[in-house]
């Protein structure tokens, strides 16, 4: 009697594995694309991040920095050092010259990159994160140029009316209408031909 009562134990709690089988499989695997997910989110705000290191203000560094707070959440280390550096960009005076608060920035980002990398699971140092990035002078000019093409287009933009020049009147006169005075009115008078002038009235 007790054998038997042990063949069915064993026979439920087999029946019971086998169903519970496929759905912790799939909890297993959701809880890996999940995993996985957040951190190709992660690599990429840490690639735009590094990519963009002597770029301050750049539309795409702003965005990734704005995203910190949502996708590196229970990363103390990475949280503490993006509000240091917010703190700094948000205060409103700062001791020192330009060049100085230039610097303690560019400090406060390496430390942010150096916190990330580590989630990330790279192996970075605070001075090549700050001393290795490439940005010859020429892309800071072309940076400088694209700004100013746009302040000097949203400028143009909000003008009543816009600057119209008339070109090329010059270099084909044979095609030019010929403006006359008659009876007290504007009279407009068009050549013939491309190539003949205007005939008199008889």
């Amino acid at each position: 009697m007790a054998d038997t009562a042990a063949l069915w134990v064993t026979a439920i709690l087999s029946v019971v594995a086998i169903m519970a089988a496929p759905v912790s499989a799939l909890q297993i695997q959701r809880k890996i694309e999940e995993e996985k997910a957040l951190r190709l989110r992660r690599q990429a705000i840490f690639n735009t991040l590094w990519v963009n290191r002597r770029r301050q203000f750049w539309i795409a560094r702003i965005d990734a920095l704005n995203m910190i707070a949502i996708e590196f959440v229970g990363q103390q280390g990475v949280l503490d050092a993006w509000e240091a550096l917010f703190a700094h960009y948000v205060k409103n005076t700062h001791p020192g010259s330009q060049e100085q608060i230039f610097n303690e920035r560019e400090g406060l980002y390496a430390d942010l990159l150096y916190e990330m990398s580590k989630v990330l699971k790279y192996r970075f140092s605070r001075t090549i994160i700050r001393e290795s990035a490439y940005r010859p002078e020429f892309h800071s000019e072309m940076d400088t140029m694209e700004v100013e093409t746009r302040r000097s287009l949203h400028q143009l933009l909000k003008l009543n009316a816009l600057p119209v020049r008339f070109v090329g009147a010059e270099t084909n006169p044979t095609r030019e209408a010929t403006t006359q005075i008659h009876d007290g009115a504007n009279a407009t008078v068009l050549p013939d031909t491309p190539n003949e002038p205007p005939r008199a009235a008889e």
